[in-house]
This record gives structure tokens, sequence and C-alpha cells, in this order.
């Protein structure tokens, strides 16, 4: 799904920039360009972006609980 149409950055970009270790929209405003030019994505892309984060530290935490387990 495309976020943000003036940069042309879809979800799996955002995905992408997670999995490769970026941990706020702010980074990902600096890294790929989100909400930078019209903004109209701003909104809708923080709440996207902070959703994922809290995906992936729940992951991270899952697998690091299950590792400890072993």
């Amino acid at each position: 799904m495309l976020v943000c149409i003036c940069n042309g950055i879809s979800d799996k970009d955002i995905d992408s920039a997670l999995q490769e270790g970026e941990t706020s929209y702010k980074a990902l405003q600096a890294r790929l360009g989100l909400g930078g030019n019209c903004g109209q994505c701003a909104s809708f892309a923080k709440q996207m972006v902070s959703d994922k984060i809290a995906m992936v530290q729940s992951a991270n935490a899952y697998h690091l609980a299950t590792e400890i387990r072993v």
C-alpha cells in the first residue's frame, strides 16, 4: 500500500527500514523522506509507524524469551 504519494513510499519500504533498525518516525522521515512534502500522510504514517514499531518490539521480546527458555 502506498503511504506517501509524494515520495512513493509504501508500507513495505517502511517495514524494510524498521527491520533494518530504524526506531522512530523521525528516523524514517530522515531516511525515506516520509511526510516531507505536502504532509497529508503524516498523521496516518505516524500511527502506522508507531503500531509497526510496537509489533517489532513485541516480536523481538517474544523471540528473546523463547531463546532464554531453551
